[in-house]
């Protein structure tokens, strides 16, 4: 035999022994450990909880910010497009009035012009009569007829 001088005994101290280290730890089972492994797996659930809720809103707060720059991005070409529109009809409407004052500038023009063609007509006329006049008084005087 190989282990010859060892014996092992099995009486009631080995039984005693078993007992007083079995007890304790079944004791410390029931009120220590299983409590702290439930309040740790509680406080995980409620972590990776958080963290879902946390990650959900996180989603959430994404595609309100992705709707908010749609809903932007339409309202300015919505502005551009009203603001060329104003800027189109303001121009028709700037366009249709220097049109309109030049029409009536045209008619003073005119109008103008005609009347000085007509002065200068008058003046001229004017101008041949007493041109006239003057060369018959000249003529009268150089011939010596008496005036």
């Amino acid at each position: 035999m190989p282990f010859s001088g060892l014996t092992l005994d099995l009486d009631i101290t080995f039984v005693l022994v078993l007992v007083l280290l079995l007890v304790p730890l079944l004791a410390l089972n029931a009120l220590v450990f299983k409590p702290f492994l439930a309040m740790f797996e509680e406080r995980h659930d409620r972590v990776k909880g958080a963290l879902e809720r946390a990650e959900d809103r996180l989603e959430e707060a994404e595609a309100r910010a992705k709707a908010f720059d749609e809903k932007v991005q339409v309202a300015t070409s919505k502005g551009l497009d009203a603001r060329s529109k104003i800027r189109d009809e303001a121009t028709k409407a700037m366009h249709a009035r220097i049109g309109t004052e030049r029409e009536k500038l045209d008619k003073q023009l005119e109008k103008a012009l005609e009347e000085i063609k007509f002065s200068k007509d008058a003046a001229l006329r004017d101008a041949a009569a007493e041109s006239r006049q003057l060369a018959e008084i000249a003529a009268k005087k150089l011939l010596g007829r008496g005036a």
